[in-house]
């Protein structure tokens, strides 16, 4: 999903190359693209409206450095927006009790075992305990074979 995200927006963000300074007509051509890749991966309209407005006040007008090119500074911008809708600063997880549960949810192939493995990995180093459950909706047999296989090579790397 984060893959097909990046390549809409790489995609959109080339718009501005070879441009010579930020308008609000190239702006308006990224953000609409940067718009819909936002709006095909699920993230909710008034917050892929909000975020747009704020990258585009942002960016309306802004002066090129010569070694920056539009587009370059157009990342930054739409970067640290993105870095601000998610939260701002990172957070660590509380682990303060004695047993704490995360659940991962979501659709097909958006990352979750791959997540889990990472974070499973992360909390190993941490000196945590780890159990790894799995439920799948999904009640077709391929699916639940390749799940498998991912969460066993996880596990395994871990316990090296």
């Amino acid at each position: 999903m984060f893959n097909n995200l990046t390549d809409k927006l790489n995609s959109a963000l080339k718009v501005l190359k070879g441009q010579g300074k930020i308008t609000e007509i190239n702006v308006a051509e990224t953000l609409k693209e940067v718009r819909r890749a936002l709006l095909e991966a699920d993230v909710n309209f008034k917050t892929a409206k909000e975020f747009t407005i704020n990258v585009k006040n942002k960016a309306i007008g802004q002066n090129v450095l010569t070694t920056v090119n539009p587009g370059q500074l157009m990342i930054k911008i739409v970067k640290d927006e993105l870095t601000q809708l998610m939260g701002g600063n990172a957070e660590g997880i509380n682990l303060s009790d004695s047993f704490t549960v995360i659940l991962m949810s979501g659709l097909q192939g958006s990352g979750k075992t791959t997540f889990s493995g990472k974070l499973s990995n992360y909390l190993k180093n941490k000196k945590n305990k780890i159990l790894i459950f799995m439920i799948s909706m999904n009640f077709t047999n391929y699916y639940k074979a390749v799940f498998n296989i991912m969460l066993e090579i996880f596990v395994k790397a871990l316990v090296k």
